[in-house]
């Protein structure tokens, strides 16, 4: 609803997404690649994260508010890509995950466009209003939690237990989380497919890249 973004407030799919870019707290990277969880959390940001001897885990989380259907990808902390390869990833149509569409509001944190200040090109480019969160809540931590929760499950699996085996099929793991029964009304998925999902699609990717450009 116009005018009340502060109250983090939808009537539609796409109309509000959250961003969450963070370090993941239970979980680092061996030195074959695989995963590894620990039942204690590393006190791990991103100024002391080079001090503690271990490859940590980036995650990139964009939440629709409406449906509550979301789309992560995770890295390791030392090959993080740009914002807009995972923007396009998310955005754009795929084979194995129905979520797709640039929203029309944008919900993301201080610390993203002090690392990728390009996303600020998306409000003349794309017409996306870009917004910053005023709480943990506003950058989609509820859905980060459940992401987080499942990627042991997930890494139990031997196409999945290795970093790049895990990226690779991240539509697939996606898809499944979303279209659990939460004991909600319907699952997430379900929600976003069934309420007229609006939002701008661009599948080329050297167009999207544009849409970050700075236009003089």
């Amino acid at each position: 609803m116009i005018g009340m973004y502060n109250r983090y407030i939808s009537d539609y799919p796409n109309q509000v997404h959250q961003l969450n870019f963070s370090i993941l707290q239970n979980y680092h990277i061996l030195k074959n690649g695989d995963i590894k969880y620990q039942a204690k959390k590393f006190d791990v940001n991103w100024k002391n994260y080079e001090k503690t001897g271990k490859r940590h885990i980036v995650n990139f989380l964009i939440r629709d508010h409406f449906s509550g259907c979301f789309y992560a990808e995770i890295f390791p902390i030392d090959e993080v890509p740009t914002i807009v390869d995972f923007l396009y990833n998310a955005w754009r149509e795929k084979t194995n995950f129905e979520f797709c569409g640039i929203p029309k509001t944008l919900i993301l944190g201080r610390h993203v466009v002090e690392r990728f200040p390009m996303i600020y090109n998306l409000e003349p480019n794309a017409g996306v209003n870009i917004e910053l969160a005023t709480n943990g809540f506003a950058t989609g931590i509820r859905s980060l939690k459940d992401w987080e929760n499942n990627i042991a499950y997930y890494s139990y699996y031997e196409n999945y237990k290795n970093i790049s085996g895990f990226q690779a099929n991240v539509e697939i793991i996606c898809r499944d989380l979303n279209l659990r029964n939460s004991g909600k009304s319907e699952p997430n998925l379900l929600k976003w497919v069934n309420n007229q999902p609006k939002g701008k699609l661009v599948n080329d990717q050297a167009e999207f890249e544009r849409l970050f450009e700075s236009q003089k």
